[in-house]
């Protein structure tokens, strides 16, 4: 097969993976919807009242349909961009300030970006002035929606910009051999990003203030006390500033760890409640889940970027993309698009060990906290975000990092020898 049609059939090829993926995700979304009406055991059935039942429904609802408006645009324009090789013509507009290979495939993927952030402002507009302010969620300001799309597209722009600019780098010097060399350079790259993100990028967007004296910091540090860990970085973040809902999460490593709870959380949850939810963020990082996690990222991506390699080898990828010659950022483009069915996989093997995790430090919490703090305090915070209770398995296998609130809740009810109802 000459390398013409060889381009001819993988664009093809992009075409159909790009609508069945949009078809199959559709599918789930849907059977996902419908799973949300069912009725709420009795055992659970106190969470919502009657009112925000229906509120939660007609979240879930006004989601899904937002979402159906959003693929269908979203995957015909993907289609229009393969069918008349928009990617090779915005290769050839670069090609016509530069020369040099480097320069080229990190001003390709740039203005990819630009183009994808402006193409998607209408999408991120609806969803946060319109969607989430019809559900009480929203608190940011048409002021601070700008400054965040500007900041991140600058914050972006450069971290990609370096990362990008490396392995195009490495590519040009090692040829397709230059898979190993990246998956060094970029593993450094998310390891630095994991330590210090939060305390060099989130202040950029939020204020972090380290949790004052009090009643609540006593409480922590006697809790983290017991368990011989150190508190490190303990910071406040401003979350109000942009959304009523509440979280905390961890991040770092060794002198560099660091725990943020976010200002709503505090507000909604009691002392106890809040110490429980930290717990769970100290059984991550007690029980290893942090580096294990680590670990799987490095993996997956020494496998993509070895397949991203052997892939480079075939010209046909970037030609088919609408390019005029191969190059590393059409045929790194073309890969990604490739990969969609092996990434769905690889996706949902990664969920179900987040899965996983979440249980077992749900568990570490309640057994090194005990009481049913854990449990109010999750049940707050879901409800309070208008949670679906009820997600279908297949939608809960592919997108969710998290158990579902009333499996979370059943666990721990054993965990505290809470008999079991129906």
């Amino acid at each position: 097969m000459s390398l013409e049609n060889s381009a001819n059939a993988l664009s093809a090829v992009l075409i159909s993976l790009v609508v069945i993926a949009y078809a199959f995700d559709a599918i789930v979304d849907r059977l996902n919807l419908k799973h949300s009406e069912l009725p709420v055991p009795e055992k659970f059935a106190d969470l919502y009242d009657a009112e925000k039942r229906q509120k939660s429904l007609s979240y879930e609802k006004a989601k899904y349909g937002f979402g159906v408006i959003e693929g269908v645009i979203t995957t015909v324009v993907t289609v229009l961009a393969l069918a008349f090789g928009w990617a090779g013509a915005l290769d050839s507009f670069v090609r016509g300030y530069s020369t040099n290979e480097v320069v080229v495939s990190v001003a390709f993927f740039l203005a990819l970006g630009l183009i994808s952030t402006v193409a998607g402002l209408p999408f991120s507009i609806y969803r946060t002035f319109v969607i989430e302010a019809k559900f009480d969620f929203n608190t940011t300001t048409p002021l601070t929606f700008i400054t965040d799309k500007l900041k991140g597209l600058v914050i972006s722009g450069v971290l990609i910009g370096l990362l990008l600019g490396a392995l195009a780098s490495l590519y040009q010097v090692l040829g397709t051999n230059f898979w190993f060399a990246g998956w060094v350079t970029f593993t450094l790259f998310s390891l630095a990003m994991f330590a210090w993100g939060t305390t060099v990028i989130t202040p950029l967007f939020n204020k972090l203030t380290i949790l004052p004296d009090g009643e609540l910091r006593d409480a922590i540090v006697a809790y983290c006390t017991s368990q011989g860990y150190e508190i490190g970085r303990l910071f406040v973040m401003d979350g109000s500033k942009r959304s009523t809902k509440a979280n905390a999460y961890f991040a770092g490593i060794g002198r560099a760890k660091t725990i943020v709870l976010f200002d709503t959380l505090i507000e909604k949850l009691t002392t106890e409640e809040v110490v429980a939810v930290l717990a769970h963020e100290v059984g991550h990082y007690k029980r290893k889940h942090i580096f294990t996690m680590l670990y799987m990222s490095a993996f997956q991506t020494f496998l993509l970027l070895g397949l991203l390699g052997v892939a480079l080898n075939f010209d046909a990828i970037s030609l088919a993309l609408g390019g005029d010659v191969a190059s590393f950022h059409l045929g790194a483009l073309g890969f990604l698009l490739l990969l969609t069915p092996l990434d769905m996989v690889i996706s949902m093997i990664s969920m179900a060990y987040s899965r996983a995790k979440e249980f077992d430090a749900d568990e570490f919490s309640t057994s090194t906290y005990p009481g049913p703090h854990l449990r109010s305090g999750l049940a707050k915070i879901s409800i309070d975000a208008l949670s679906n209770l009820n997600p279908h398995p297949l939608w809960v296998k592919i997108h969710a990092t998290h158990p579902p609130l009333m499996q979370r809740l059943e666990a721990l009810d054993v965990a505290n020898g809470v008999e079991q109802g129906s």
